[in-house]
């Protein structure tokens, strides 16, 4: 098992891309056993919640082949087995996404209840309710759930207690594309990710109206044939990147971010006093190259022991040295971790450079500030404040000045990173669903046991402005979810590394 060990106090600086969205990878994996023919997705990052569903996809029949060009490669050879046990779906609640696509496919699933993080209860009878309202026939046994019976159009209400269900819109959506007849989703999710998963169910010729909005209108078809999609940005990474550089006051340059899918997060850090630039920049810009020298990619090798993925990164002969205040601090290779040929909406490098066209990318950065003043932020479905970052924004609130009030309306008890926090030096207490934050504090180093993915990350956070040494333990969570932050948080000036945790 790894820890991570940070030495505080070093201001962060310099250019990072985003990796493509974990978040939109899985369900279109998911997506992918609807398909005949074989599919090209470009930008999946390598993840560990990413490198079990295609484990749990290759027993289902879908073969994948990651390619030279750090696109992933689909196709079912067998759609004779309809099973997903629980030793494999307990791995991840995303998981629960395959009995969609798997019932309407093949006629009957069996899916396991699903596992991961674990911060309060997370029922699934939203999707259970879905699937009943295209006709599906369920039993509940053993805790798995059997699903049978013809897929039929209908209309699905998928409202719940903390709002609408992105995976339960997923599992719909996907079971919908092949119904009869025409589907309404009601009060269906309106997530970056489901919109992605919208428009490569589109791209493989599904009919979807309303994409982006809490009505989703689907006419089922017979069939859907192969595509190549380009998976989104991670939003959440790009947040959790965007607040490193807000916490070390240094100016970080969050290239791939998506301003659109983070407004709620925006406003919070504008109204809290952090100075940020929006804009767009030419990729070669983007690479501090001339125009014509555009990185080459290399396959890395895919896995690593213990299950951690490594990716590819580009290569360029030409690429200057990174410089500090252009490209950060570390290597080339570190700083543009997780870039994929069609990442972001570029595409593959052309095989003659003097092809080469000028691309855009959209960038995100963070600017010094003298002051930073606590605010209140409350986690809603999408577009509000994702809950994703809500562990992150706790940490930043921790060194702003005043008192916040951040509360949680998506999992009300997902607070288990505040009592680690608080081993730093900070001082929040818990009142029901909401974190109370005395900001200002002074944070020194600690040892820390992290509790789930996004705690993981709030934690390191945390230590890269706490006083001294700070280990986070237990990183096998971040690993989830973020492809090697630690890399990428170094390559941009950050003191840090991964070690063996006896």
């Amino acid at each position: 098992m790894d820890k991570i060990r940070i030495q505080g106090g070093r201001r962060l600086e310099g250019r990072v891309w985003v990796s493509g969205s974990k978040n939109a990878s899985l369900p279109i994996l998911a997506a992918a056993l609807l398909v005949d023919g074989p599919i090209i997705l470009d930008g999946v990052p390598r993840l560990a919640d990413v490198h079990n569903m295609l484990y749990m996809l290759s027993k289902l029949g879908l073969e994948h082949e990651w390619q030279a060009d750090g696109s992933l490669r689909l196709e079912v050879v067998d759609d004779s087995v309809i099973e997903a046990p629980y030793h494999l779906v307990r791995t991840m609640r995303a998981s629960f996404c395959l009995i969609g696509p798997l019932w309407a496919r093949r006629g009957k699933a069996i899916v396991s209840y699903p596992g991961g993080c674990v911060f309060g209860h997370r029922p699934v009878d939203l999707h259970l309710k879905g699937l009943r309202g295209l006709g599906a026939r369920l039993d509940l046994d053993g805790g798995n759930v059997h699903a049978s019976g013809p897929v039929r159009g209908g209309d699905v209400f998928l409202g719940g207690s903390f709002g609408s269900t992105v995976l339960g819109t997923a599992n719909i959506l996907t079971a919908a594309v092949l119904a009869q007849g025409r589907t309404s989703i009601e009060y269906a999710a309106q997530e970056p990710e489901i919109v992605d998963l919208c428009h490569f169910l589109v791209k493989c010729g599904a009919k979807i109206e309303g994409i982006g909005s809490h009505r989703l209108e689907i006419e089922g078809v017979s069939r859907l044939t192969g595509c190549r999609h380009e998976i989104i940005a991670d939003r959440i990474e790009a947040g959790t990147l965007l607040m490193a550089g807000i916490m070390t006051r240094g100016e970080v340059q969050v290239l791939g971010a998506r301003p659109d899918h983070l407004g709620a997060v925006l406003d919070r850090l504008r109204e809290a006093g952090a100075p940020l630039e929006i804009g767009e920049m030419e990729l070669s810009e983007a690479f501090g190259m001339p125009g014509r020298e555009r990185p080459r990619m290399i396959r890395l090798e895919e896995e690593q022991p213990g299950g951690r993925a490594t990716g590819s990164v580009p290569r360029s002969g030409s690429a200057p040295s990174p410089s500090k205040g252009s490209l950060g601090q570390g290597n080339s290779d570190d700083l543009l971790m997780g870039y994929r040929f069609r990442h972001n909406g570029l595409p593959p490098v052309p095989d003659s450079q003097s092809e080469a066209t000028q691309e855009r990318v959209p960038y995100i950065k963070s600017l010094p500030w003298d002051r930073l003043d606590c605010v209140d932020a409350v986690t809603m479905p999408y577009p509000g404040f994702p809950t994703d970052l809500q562990a992150q924004f706790v940490s930043l609130m921790c060194i702003a000045d005043g008192v916040s009030v951040v509360t949680e309306k998506i999992y009300p008890e997902r607070f288990i990173h505040v009592a680690e926090l608080n081993r730093l030096g900070a001082q929040i207490r818990r009142e029901g669903p909401s974190a109370i934050i005395k900001g200002g504090q002074r944070l020194g180093g600690a040892t820390l046991m992290a509790s789930d993915l996004r705690a993981s990350a709030a934690l390191i956070l945390a230590g890269l402005v706490a006083k001294g040494t700070t280990e986070v333990r237990r990183v096998y969570h971040l690993d989830r979810g973020y492809e090697r932050l630690e890399q990428k948080l170094c390559s941009l000036g950050a003191d840090m590394e991964r070690v063996r945790d006896r």
